[in-house]
C-alpha cells in the first residue's frame, strides 16, 4: 500500500513545488531582428517551423540564472505568498531557498532524477525520486522543461504537426485534435500562453507569460502564471531581478548534520 504525506505536508510540500509548476538565434530562418512591439515584416505568413526557430534562438547561450522572486501560491487547503531565491543551471540542477517575513521556510533542489525538500523549521529532509516530485508537481519537470518554463523560454515542439493561425498581431499553434494550444506574440518571439486540454475541451494546464523585459540583451518575462483549474491549483511568479549565465552559482542545500531523512511518499 502506498504512503502519502498527510494534508499539512503536501500542502507544504506542493506550495513550494509548485513554483517549478510552473533569447532564443539559430543559423536559418526569417530575420531576428525586428524590435520588440514591431511586427516582424514576414508576418502572419510563418510557418510553424519558422516560429519555432525564432522563439529558440538564444536558447542555448543561456545556461544558468539566478533570480529573486515573489511567489504566490493557491492550493485547495492555502493561499499564501512568499519570497524565492532561485539559482538554475540548465544542464542538470535547480535551487530554491523560501522565505517569509525574511524567516527561511525550506530549501528545494531538484536534480535530473532526485528531489530533495529540506524543511527549516522542523529540520527535516523530505527525498525521493523526480517522479515523486512530478505527484506533487503538476508541471512536467524533465527533459529540461523547467529551465525552459522558469524563464518563459518554452516553444512548441517539432513532434506535432501544427495548425497556425493568425490575427492582427498574434500567432495561434494548435494541434489537429486542438488539445494543445499555444499563443505566440511575435513582436517579442515569446509565447504569451500555453493551453492543454481534453476531448471534451475541458482545460486542464493554462500558463500565462507577461512583463517581458529585456535581459542582458534576452526577451524575458518576468511573470508566470501557471493554472490547473480541475485540481484549483495556481502557481505564480513574479521576478523583481533576473540575472544570465551568472559565474559560481552553488547548490548546496548546506544541511545540518545528522537531519533526519524521510522519503516523499512516507508519513
Amino acid at each position: 500500500m502506498v504512503l502519502l504525506p498527510s494534508l499539512s505536508l503536501r500542502a507544504s510540500i506542493l506550495a513550494s513545488l509548485l513554483v517549478v509548476s510552473f533569447g532564443i538565434m539559430g543559423c536559418s530562418g526569417p530575420s531576428t531582428t525586428t524590435a520588440p512591439g514591431t511586427l516582424p515584416k514576414d508576418f502572419p505568413d510563418h510557418s510553424a517551423d519558422q516560429i519555432r526557430q525564432l522563439i529558440r534562438a538564444p536558447v542555448d547561450t543561456i545556461k544558468t540564472f539566478r533570480g529573486k522572486a515573489r511567489v504566490s501560491v493557491r492550493t485547495p487547503n492555502q493561499d499564501r505568498s512568499f519570497n524565492a531565491n532561485i539559482r538554475q543551471r540548465r544542464a542538470d540542477s535547480l535551487f530554491m531557498r523560501f522565505s517569509l517575513f525574511g524567516m527561511e521556510g525550506g530549501r528545494m533542489l531538484l536534480t535530473p532524477d532526485s528531489a530533495f525538500f529540506y524543511d527549516s523549521r522542523n529540520r527535516s529532509l523530505r527525498v525521493g525520486p523526480l517522479a515523486d516530485a512530478q505527484e506533487l508537481l503538476p508541471v512536467p519537470v524533465g527533459n529540461g522543461v523547467v529551465f525552459e518554463n522558469m524563464l518563459g523560454l518554452l516553444a512548441p515542439s517539432t513532434e506535432a504537426n501544427w495548425t497556425v493561425e493568425a490575427d492582427s498581431s498574434l500567432y495561434y499553434l494548435s494541434t489537429a485534435s486542438g488539445n494543445r494550444e499555444w499563443t505566440i506574440d511575435p513582436s517579442r518571439w515569446r509565447v504569451v500562453r500555453y493551453k492543454e486540454k481534453r476531448r471534451d475541451g475541458t482545460v486542464i494546464e493554462n500558463r500565462h507569460f507577461s512583463n517581458f523585459q529585456m535581459v542582458d540583451g534576452v526577451v524575458i518575462p518576468h511573470r508566470v502564471v501557471f493554472r490547473r483549474p480541475p485540481d484549483n491549483l495556481m502557481a505564480r511568479i513574479e521576478y523583481e531581478s533576473i540575472q544570465l549565465n551568472p559565474s559560481n552559482l552553488t547548490f548546496d542545500l548546506q544541511l545540518p548534520s545528522k537531519v533526519p531523512r524521510r522519503s516523499f511518499r512516507g508519513r
